[in-house]
């Protein structure tokens, strides 16, 4: 079984969600006490009562044209037009939503566009947007389809997203047009279906999800596509099928996994519609089904031809039926090209369970864990100094007072001595510039969680006024907004005073505007994307903006950054190589950027392709990097931070005079592995050290400047905690440089208070691995500061002898079981368990624990200079699954989110013993989680006063307690 995809960029859908629309829910001043009619299921665009040229029931209507021919639905439609960049292109209109009585909208509509160009801020592209409103017009959340900008033709296209409902909604405010976006864009045959909301919702006997392809936007939902395989229109008796035809990328295919594990069926029944014309005569087309163990592997012998197809005929039925295998836990299903003649459709698939379709019947849409018993998770709206989860200690202040941070042995050291590592967090655009109270708050909250360096990324991303590091007012990026610099300025001292060094990356999420003089600055990926690396006037403005931002006076420290020990090191660009060619190269590289690199290939002894994109690259960092020595930058410098693996990218990142690499660990399990052992401590090939191994370099230092799992568009993984205290491990066993967890994001202002996006006003922007908005996460940190700060890695180790452990099989990290999925941490100052420890005893150096929970995650770390063995006070955290209230899977593979569910966080209850062999008087307290002490915890003493064991009952709503000896 072959499954590979687009690779998922997390900076692009941080832009997506903050591309804000121009029509605000409150642009139209409407009576909150009015009830307003639900929408109608086809707005054709065909009436126009009162002759305003803008059909019914739609308003703000911004560049519209309502046209009288050329319809997909009627002979109207109405078509958006705009000469230029960063106009709010659009219209609107209202309706009534019961979010008591409507579980969720399916949006439909026809598109086609034309010579599209994004606008000037992130997210200005061509999309849908529809918010959610409660009491007093109050926003509750928005969904989005689009952006279309690269996914939409000019033939009209059906587009349609379920999309979920805030039980507390009571209206919906829908916009769409180009958003800022230049060209044109035409729609029609709006549909809204509400989906009513059931105490029992509606079953199926169907395993394939979206099985008709009805839903896409316009790529199928709840399927994985490879190599242009795509919706067209219409199907078998139906609006939409699916198309295999000829591809520029490679055989098309398509495949999903069944909604149910298939252990209990003797046999699955397969059907399908299918069309063709012109297959190889021998067969050009089939359909297979793969069964998979609980890892998602494939079982070795047990692929299964179902169908296979060659010539030409019109739409007839195909049925198959394949017996389930011993031992399959999974199965999933594949409909592939396998010659590149001809094309063949395919509409409304479904597999049932066999003989006895009703042993597969489930409910679609409404996967989700029994938490009827778990507990609130309370809130963090600071870190009370003093208190246990206050580790500040670790955090030498100021940041710099050890001299720059330079290279040594190959590993990051201070100029005055002794090793620099880091343990960091990066913030999530535009979270660098946040008012200064708010500034003020994160530093205290960060230096008190043990972290020591704040990474600044996508300080270009064009988000708008004081959020940006370019003036929003200008038609060119030449000047910095002023306003926005003095916050930077601001959380920059804040966090030096405070310990907290930054690490800087230059270029990343720029949008060139029209004076830059750029051509085609509507076409160029964000940053410049490949033409970065070579165009020379590309290069010239980012040179200009890294001199005058690393050479601009901090107004409150007094230096500039290149003058200031507080900066750790730069990296010079983000997300941006020659090597996204190999992905959509016309997008990545538009028209005459395409035409410069073949004529610099052309000059190349070597020819193109990967050697020459290498070469290129490296010389495009040897200009960099002397013209910014030749500005006196004294720190590090990385080349680009990226989560490419190739192996001439990653070669050419360690090129001089580059002096480190950045790398990106985004882990992602295994497409189709069981969602009960979805964590890095199942992962039999090394986990994050998997990727990289593939980056690490002799004599040169490795920082991972962001990490976090891919969660597939949910909010986070419920088993995060434990990946949390794998990674850190990882770190320390593996000696990387720098640990840097993905992001923090301005909402929700107060830590935990729900996924991002889901607490309403402001807070609309619903982004996956937001690091404030999970706190099973964050509650990890002070323990991490404790292992990545002051445990040694492998004292008087050589390079030589780390080279050779490095090679040496995956798996091999202390106190790490992959097979059984497990993690002992076993330190002088941290030692815990993680994981599915089966009910177990786990003896460390100084303390005992047993949970009998099935996962969860117990850990205790000395608060103060001494060990466990001889610390006054311990804080101990214990963490199971944690999950939003409300949160939703469409099936049991759980790759889906039907729901991103809403506030309050729910824990799992833990019931663990604590054992700490310390003599003395021992007393514990259950601890909130701005570390304050909420009431005395269950404590009983070890015989012979060998010390005392905490009794964690899964009663208090809490993550950490407190452990005093006297």
């Amino acid at each position: 079984m072959r499954i590979t995809g687009w690779p998922f960029t997390l900076a692009v859908a941080v832009m997506i969600a903050l591309g804000g629309s121009p029509f605000h829910p409150r642009a139209r001043a409407q009576d909150p006490e009015i009830e307003r009619p639900g929408p109608p299921p086809l707005d054709d665009l065909e009436r126009d009562s009162d002759g305003d040229g803008v059909p019914d029931g739609w308003y703000s209507a911004r560049d519209a044209v309502w046209e009288a021919k050329g319809g997909q639905v009627g002979p109207h439609f109405i078509r958006f037009d705009s000469p230029r960049r960063g106009r709010p292109s659009g219209i609107s209109r209202a309706f009534g939503v019961d979010g008591k009585a409507t579980e969720a909208v399916v949006i439909g509509v026809w598109l086609r566009l034309n010579n599209v160009q994004q606008g000037e801020r992130s997210g200005q592209e061509p999309a849908l947007m529809i918010d959610f409103l409660g009491d007093q017009l109050r926003q509750l959340s928005r969904g989005t389809m689009g952006p279309w900008t690269h996914t939409v033709g000019s033939q009209w296209t059906r587009v349609s997203k379920r999309i979920p409902v805030p039980p507390g909604t009571h209206d919906a405010i829908m916009s769409i047009g180009l958003m800022g976006a230049r060209g044109s864009l035409d729609f029609d045959g709006l549909t809204i279906d509400l989906i009513p909301r059931n105490d029992e919702p509606e079953t199926s006997t169907n395993l394939v999800l979206n099985g008709d392809f009805e839903l896409g936007d316009p790529a199928p939902a709840y399927w994985i596509v490879n190599n242009d395989a795509a919706r067209i229109f219409p199907g078998h008796r139906s609006g939409t099928a699916l198309e295999l035809g000829r591809s520029d990328s490679g055989l098309p295919r398509i495949l999903t996994g069944l909604a149910l594990p298939v252990e209990g069926f003797g046999a699955l029944a397969v059907s399908t519609y299918v069309q063709a014309k012109g297959l190889r005569g021998s067969g050009g087309a089939g359909a297979e089904m793969f069964f998979l163990d609980d890892t998602g592997r494939p079982i070795p012998g047990t692929d299964a031809t179902l169908m296979t197809w060659s010539g030409s005929f019109d739409w007839r039925r195909d049925v198959a039926e394949v017996r389930v295998p011993p031992g399959a836990r999974r199965a999933v299903l594949q409909f592939e090209k396998t010659d590149v003649l001809g094309r063949v459709a395919i509409d409304d698939v479904t597999v049932e369970a066999a003989p006895a379709a009703g042993a597969g019947e489930w409910s679609p849409f409404h996967v989700t864990d029994d938490t009827a018993d778990w507990l609130k998770v309370p809130t963090s709206t600071t870190i009370v100094a003093g208190s246990p989860l206050d580790v500040s200690f670790l955090v030498q202040a100021p940041a710099g007072s050890k001299g720059f941070v330079t290279v040594k042995d190959g590993k990051l050291a201070f100029e005055k001595g002794g090793r620099a590592r880091f343990h960091g967090v990066s913030l999530l655009s535009p979270a660098a510039f946040l008012e200064p109270n708010r500034a003020d708050e994160l530093a205290d909250r960060l230096a008190r969680s043990g972290i020591n360096l704040v990474r600044l990324g996508d300080l270009d991303a064009a988000i708008g006024p004081d959020r940006s590091l370019f003036d929003d007012t200008r038609d060119d990026t030449s000047r910095f907004d002023q306003a926005a610099m003095a916050r930077l300025d601001h959380l920059i001292a804040a966090l030096k005073a405070r310990g907290i060094h930054v690490a800087l990356e230059l270029q990343s999420r720029r949008i060139f505007r029209d004076d830059d003089g750029v051509p085609l600055t509507g076409l160029l990926p964000p940053g410049g994307g490949p033409a970065a690396l070579f165009d020379p006037v590309l290069m010239k403005l980012s040179l200009r903006t890294a001199r005058n931002l690393l050479g601009r006076k901090n107004g409150e420290t007094g230096l500039t950054l290149k003058d200031d020990p507080a900066l750790a090191w730069v990296t010079l660009l983000g997300e941006i190589s020659l090597f996204d060619l190999q992905e959509r190269p016309n997008v990545a590289l538009p028209g005459e950027y395409a035409a410069a690199l073949r004529s610099l290939a052309s000059r190349n002894p070597g020819g193109s392709g990967r050697r020459f994109w290498q070469a290129q690259e490296a010389s495009y960092f040897k200009k960099m990097v002397d013209a910014l020595r030749a500005e006196k930058v004294r720190v590090p410098i990385a080349g680009t931070s990226h989560w490419r693996r190739d192996a001439e990218f990653s070669a050419g990142l360690a090129s001089p005079p580059l002096d480190l690499v950045d790398d990106r660990l985004f882990w992602s399990p295994s497409t189709f592995v069981a969602p009960e052992t979805r964590s890095q401590l199942w992962s039999a090939d090394g986990a994050l050290n998997a990727g990289a191994r593939r980056k690490r370099h002799a004599g040169v230092p490795y920082v991972v400047g962001q990490w976090c799992p891919l969660s597939q568009g949910a909010w986070a993984f419920p088993h995060e905690a434990a990946d949390q205290l794998l990674a850190v491990q990882t770190a320390m066993f593996e000696d990387w440089d720098a640990l840097v967890r993905r992001g923090i994001f301005i909402f929700p202002i107060e830590w935990g208070n729900g996924p991002a996006g889901t607490s309403g006003g402001e807070d609309i922007y619903q982004l996956p691995e937001v690091a404030n908005a999970s706190p099973h996460v964050y509650a990890l940190w002070p323990h991490m500061a404790s292992l990545m700060l002051r445990e040694p890695a492998r004292p008087g180790e050589g390079e030589h002898e780390a080279a050779a452990r490095r090679k040496s099989r995956p798996g091999t990290v202390p106190g790490w079981e992959p097979a059984r999925g497990r993690l002992a941490v076993d330190t002088p100052h941290t030692q815990g368990i993680a994981g599915w420890q089966g009910g177990n005893l786990t003896s460390l150096g100084d303390m005992d624990m047993i949970e009998d929970n099935p996962f969860a995650v117990v850990v205790a770390t000395a608060v103060g200079e001494k060990p466990i063995a001889t610390a006054p006070r311990l804080l101990v955290t214990a963490i199971a699954r944690v999950e939003p209230t409300g949160f939703s899977w469409t099936d049991r593979f759980q790759r889906d989110v039907a729901d991103p569910g809403r506030p309050p966080f729910l824990q799992e209850p833990v019931n663990a013993r604590v054992s700490w062999r310390r003599k003395g008087t021992i007393k514990a307290y259950a601890l909130n989680n701005n570390g304050e002490r909420i009431g005395p915890a269950k404590v009983e003493p070890l015989p012979e006063g060998a010390g005392a064991t905490l009794v964690i009952d899964g009663k208090t709503p809490a993550f950490h307690w407190e452990m005093t000896a006297e």
